[in-house]
């Protein structure tokens, strides 16, 4: 038995009005908490040895607050966004029944395949960072406080857990960039679900952000290099 030839072509939406839609505003909020995260991380004061460690803790502070900002909407852009994009070209009652029972990896993999008959590289860079995010996110909103023992090691414990999700947070803000590329190479179109980060020479009307910082700028085109690796493979 032949396989099924498919003569129809798939067809994008270009509309992308929608209620409640906030999935760019979460991108945006991950992208400018990891811009303090970047200035935090340069200008960290470790705790002295003899000294007021009260500038330790205010720099501990504000590393950890735009981490944690970071990781916690860049997730909840990539959950926005993919239930964006299947809401709009597949219906919100086809999503509600069959695709939004789906975890959020799966999903990623799932809808962009009903839309237009192509996968997700399921072992490509964006997927890899997204279970990555979704793993430091479950971490950090799950975060349970231990007790001070010395004995038991209790406090390098602690440590390592939260510097494992410190350690994330240009992997979360990556996710995003690398997902957004991938999915408008997929689709052949913008998907307009999510920012875009293509070169701007790539996009009709696409203009680089002035107010992105170097070191951003410098992550978002090391994105690019990565995502343009991963097509070519």
């Amino acid at each position: 038995m032949t396989n099924p030839i498919h003569l129809v072509e798939f067809e994008v939406m270009e509309t992308w009005a929608r209620m409640n839609s906030f999935a760019k505003s979460f991108a945006e909020i991950a992208e400018d908490s990891f811009e303090s995260y970047l200035v935090a991380k340069e200008n960290y004061i470790p705790m002295p040895d003899n000294e007021d460690p009260s500038a330790h803790f205010i720099s501990e502070k504000e590393l950890y607050e735009a981490s944690f900002k970071t990781i916690v909407f860049a997730a909840m852009a990539c959950e926005a966004a993919i239930f964006d994009l299947a809401a709009i070209q597949l219906g919100d009652d086809y999503v509600d029944k069959y695709v939004d029972k789906l975890n959020l990896v799966s999903k990623w993999v799932v809808i962009p395949k009903l839309i237009c008959g192509k996968s997700m590289n399921i072992k490509g860079p964006a997927l890899n960072s997204l279970k990555e995010l979704t793993y430091a996110r479950n971490a950090l909103v799950h975060l349970k406080s231990l007790p001070i023992r010395s004995a038991n090691n209790s406090v390098e414990k602690a440590e390592k857990h939260i510097g494992k999700i410190i350690n994330s947070t240009e992997n979360a803000y990556k996710t995003i960039v690398l997902l957004s590329l991938e999915l408008n190479r997929l689709l052949g179109t913008p998907a307009g679900v999510l920012p875009f980060y293509e070169a701007r020479t790539e996009i009709d009307g696409f203009s680089e952000s002035s107010n992105r910082s170097e070191s951003l700028i410098k992550i978002i085109n090391r994105c690019r290099q990565i995502d343009s690796r991963a097509s070519s493979e």
